[in-house]
This record gives C-alpha cells, sequence and structure tokens, in this order.
C-alpha cells in the first residue's frame, strides 16, 4: 500500500487503532509507527493517543481524478508533490509543443515546498485545500501578460462566488478575501521577452477546510471555503481551469483588452487606508483604485497621487 492509500484511509477524521491498522497493512505495529512518523516528516498532522489510536487532525474528501476533466486539456494529479507549478512547468517543458497542445494543469493532494508571492512558504496540508497551477509556453510577449494577475483573481473570486460562497473580494493585486479573512493566493511567474514569446505559470491556492490550516503558523486571519459552503475542490478546479485556458487563448488570438472592467466590484482595497512595502519603505496612504495597466493608485498624506506596480511592492490594509 502506498502512502496516498494510507493517508486517505485517515481521510474520515476518525480514531484508527494500531492493530486496525496493522491489519490492514499486514505489518506490525512498530512499522505502522514508522510509517506515520515518515508522513509526518512531510507534514501530516496525525494525532495520537494511547488508548484509541491514531487520526488525522481533519477530515477530507480525496480528489476524484474522474471529476477532473476538462475536454481536450492535459490535467494531472499527484498526490505528494514539492511544488505544482514546477510539476506544470515541467510538464510543458516535456511536450515541447506549440499553444494550446502545451497547455499543462497539475494538481496535488499536497505540496512540501509550496510557494506564495514574495518567496513566501504557502501552508499546503493534505487533501483539505486545492493546490492547483496551469502553465504554457505561448507566442507573445510578456508584455501581453500585463494584467493577467488581476484577471485571473477576477476568475478566482466569480467561480467562488458562483459556487455559493458570498461577499468574495480581490485583494489587490490577486489575494481572495471573504469577510475580510484571507480565502486564497494566486502566483504567476512568467519568463521570456516582451514581445515576441513567454512562458508562464499560475499557480493557485485555496483554502477548504478550515481545520487543516494551523493559526500560529498562517499569521493573519483566513478563512476556508468549508466555512461558506459545500462546493467541491473539483467544481472549482474544473471551472477556474476553463477560465484560465479561454483567457490565455485569446490574449494568444490578439485580444489584449484587459477583463479589469469587473475589478470594482471585486476591490478589497479602494477607500481604505493602506501601508506599501516598498523594499525596507514603508509609504502611508488611500488605496483609490487602478490605472489603466492595473498598477495601483495610493493618495498620499501630501495630497499626491502615486502609482505602484504588483512586482514591485506588497501592499496591507490598516
Amino acid at each position: 500500500m502506498d502512502n496516498s492509500t494510507l493517508i486517505n484511509f485517515f481521510s474520515d477524521g476518525e480514531w484508527h487503532s494500531g492493530v486496525e491498522l496493522a491489519e490492514l497493512l499486514g505489518v506490525s505495529r512498530a512499522a505502522i509507527w514508522k510509517r506515520l512518523q515518515k508522513l509526518e516528516s512531510v507534514g501530516l498532522r496525525i494525532e495520537r493517543e494511547q488508548s484509541k489510536g491514531y487520526r488525522l487532525s481533519y477530515s477530507f474528501k480525496p480528489l476524484n481524478e474522474a471529476l477532473l476533466k476538462v475536454e481536450g486539456l492535459d490535467i494531472r494529479l499527484n498526490a505528494i508533490t514539492g511544488s505544482t507549478n514546477t510539476d506544470a512547468q515541467q510538464a510543458v517543458a516535456e511536450k515541447a509543443t506549440q499553444w494550446p497542445d502545451n497547455f499543462s494543469v497539475a494538481l496535488a493532494e499536497q505540496q512540501t515546498a509550496g510557494r506564495g508571492r514574495r518567496g513566501r512558504n504557502w501552508i499546503s496540508p493534505y487533501g483539505a485545500n486545492l493546490y492547483m497551477s496551469c502553465a504554457a509556453a505561448l507566442p507573445v510577449g510578456a508584455a501581453s501578460l500585463e494584467t493577467l494577475s488581476l484577471e485571473v483573481g477576477i476568475s478566482v473570486a466569480q467561480v467562488l462566488e458562483s459556487k455559493g460562497v458570498q461577499d468574495v473580494k480581490v485583494k489587490w493585486p490577486n489575494d481572495i478575501y471573504v469577510g475580510g479573512k484571507k480565502l486564497a493566493g494566486i502566483l504567476i511567474e512568467v519568463d521570456g521577452d516582451l514581445s515576441s514569446q513567454c512562458n508562464v505559470v499560475i499557480g493557485t491556492g485555496i483554502n477548504f477546510t478550515a481545520a487543516s490550516l494551523p493559526e500560529e503558523d498562517i499569521g493573519q486571519p483566513f478563512t476556508a471555503v468549508d466555512q461558506h459552503t459545500d462546493a467541491r475542490r473539483e467544481e472549482v478546479a474544473t471551472a477556474l481551469i476553463g477560465r484560465i485556458y479561454e483567457r490565455l487563448n485569446q490574449i494568444v488570438m490578439g485580444d489584449f483588452g484587459s477583463a479589469l472592467s469587473e475589478w470594482d466590484r471585486y476591490d478589497f482595497l479602494t477607500g481604505k487606508p493602506v501601508t506599501v512595502f516598498l523594499g525596507a519603505l514603508e509609504i502611508e496612504g488611500q488605496a483609490e483604485g487602478l490605472d489603466e495597466r492595473g498598477n495601483i493608485c495610493v493618495r498620499l498624506e501630501d495630497g499626491s497621487l502615486r502609482t505602484f506596480a504588483g512586482g514591485e511592492v506588497s501592499v496591507r490594509a490598516q
């Protein structure tokens, strides 16, 4: 039995005795203990009680690969991986084909080296949340993707809204908030030249199971889909994959028009006092929406208006 099968056995969140697990695997209880130790070393939170046995600290429904289907698209699911961004990029490189045949999607039940914006770690407990990356090699330059990060943020918000999550907002450039708490994050990586061709990977992490997330490791208010609706991870994933593919194809076909007409509806920051972190410099002001290029506009304390690009800064509501 591989690790994913053993972990899925724990997906009910119930207690299982060492005897029960030993019979299931056909090994000794000592071997079970060693196996569980290895799983804990890659981030599984397994609780132990002498009279009860072992259980995972939350329950989950394993991803159903049969439900992760979007016609004509390559979607791959791993149990445990380092980073879905890396997996999706590797899939594109392996294909060495042209758009749209190189479009690739990678999902995982757990990431051991998930990453967020500005080099931060993305906490990725097994089976509990959505870890997904879409990647492609495009016959257009990186300049064509100037507002893609914002557009993907809007797409995530709209998909969640369509599945029953209310009060969804996007914190510039693309963090997803519900009820003032973070629910999802997006990491977009682009390399290539500005005018003729580029590679893009769009990583999305969406909290689905609140009980799986250790408050002490996150450091900010957060929420999860299961606190708002009973939508499955597969539903959200397939809807979002379709939207991302469609938008990339529009860009390749020459539709560079921004999809930011919906931004005002989802904007989390406009009208709020904010702090802009530019390296070691902290700049305070009030957020006043976006310019035509998707840069955030901030009214400074001296009355002047300044714009900031997403790759330069991070912004926090005060």
